[in-house]
């Protein structure tokens, strides 16, 4: 492995020397390498070395991914696809491993903005004067590596003190948000980068109020996850750790029944009982929630059904932003066929919406 790794050192000295790699590319993947958990990260960097690819390698390392207001968001699959990234996974198939680099979404990623925030909380309890230990719920959409990524942020809140909740299956940004509320929660976590290409994930974090972070929070969370610079950490003793507890239904039966008191006016939906509705959670999270919503209010609807399952690749649309027409097309041509006059449709993670009326002209 020292033979490699000096050849390795070599070839990438040359590249900055030609002008091909940056000295931030160096610095980052030299960091990326040192702390290494497996061979994964020495087998990709050196297969892309091996194929020249710097462009590539400049677009992985040239920075740590940062977290920003919004959180993380990044390529969790490179423009190429190592060999080593792809593993056992056949071609039609998503790889087996997610992008290797410091500006990509992965579990290097996940893992330093898990430890930052769960940091961050801590103190926070401390200056509060709160003795109990700090808890986060985790929600994923269906993206790729979503649900492992949603695993590796509970694994590390629990060995780094924190008690965390995470969903059993994909669900949306508003039912965290509510869920964040609903168990007294000190923040939230959705593994989602929204409406992004399907190469996409991100990070996005929620303080106890449900909403995304705002000052002083902001500030003192970016700061902790931004200092970190390695996955590498010491897990606590096991009696200062904290648990992951899953939850499901019945944190979708309280939201369920929390959305019916917002209804304005219940007596006009009761009366809406000739409105024909077509509607696309656009293959994400809006059906877990909105299908079974619809049906307790009685309303008349259908859904797209090849549209209708999880499904990170988005195949039936160019994007899946319900605030394009295109995304919209399939829900529509149902539309027509069907006769409806409402036409809904909600992005991957479900905070997003779009709609279409039938005009008075058909």
């Amino acid at each position: 492995m020292s033979g490699n790794v000096e050849e390795l050192n070599s070839r990438i000295e040359r590249a900055v020397a030609d002008g091909q790699l940056m000295q931030s590319t160096v610095k980052n993947i030299r960091s990326l390498l040192t702390a290494a958990p497996t061979d994964l990260y020495f087998n990709s960097v050196h297969q892309l070395v091996d194929g020249c690819e710097w462009s590539e390698l400049n677009d992985r390392f040239y920075q740590t991914l940062a977290f920003g207001t919004g959180g993380l968001r990044g390529r969790t699959i490179g423009k190429i696809v190592t060999t080593a990234e792809c593993g056992a996974a056949r071609e039609d198939e998503r790889p087996q491993f997610p992008c290797v680099g410091t500006n990509a979404m992965n579990f290097f990623n996940v893992n330093r903005a898990t430890r930052g925030l769960v940091a961050y909380l801590h103190d926070w309890n401390e200056r509060q004067k709160i003795s109990a230990k700090p808890k986060i719920v985790i929600a994923h959409d269906p993206r790729f590596f979503s649900k492992e990524f949603a695993e590796v942020a509970a694994k590390v809140a629990a060995e780094n003190g924190c008690d965390a909740c995470m969903f059993d299956g994909p669900r949306s940004v508003p039912e965290l948000s509510f869920a964040v509320r609903y168990l007294k929660a000190n923040a939230g976590i959705v593994i989602t980068a929204s409406h992004n290409p399907p190469y996409d994930n991100g990070y996005k974090v929620y303080f106890s109020d449900g909403a995304q972070v705002i000052e002083p929070h902001a500030s003192g969370m970016i700061a902790k996850v931004n200092a970190i610079m390695t996955e590498s950490f010491t897990p606590l003793p096991k009696d200062r750790q904290g648990k992951v507890t899953m939850i499901g239904k019945d944190i979708d039966q309280a939201y369920m029944r929390r959305l019916e008191t917002l209804i304005l006016d219940p007596q006009m939906v009761r009366e809406a009982k000739s409105l024909r509705i077509v509607y696309t959670p656009l293959h994400g999270t809006g059906s877990v929630i909105i299908k079974p919503m619809l049906t307790r209010l009685g309303f008349n609807f259908q859904v797209v059904p090849e549209q209708d399952g999880f499904d990170g690749r988005f195949p039936t649309v160019k994007s899946p932003n319900p605030e394009y027409a295109e995304a919209l097309t399939m829900a529509i041509d149902l539309a027509q066929k069907e006769d409806a006059d409402l036409v809904v449709a909600t992005d991957p993670d479900c905070d997003r919406m779009g709609a279409a009326v039938r005009g008075e002209d058909g």
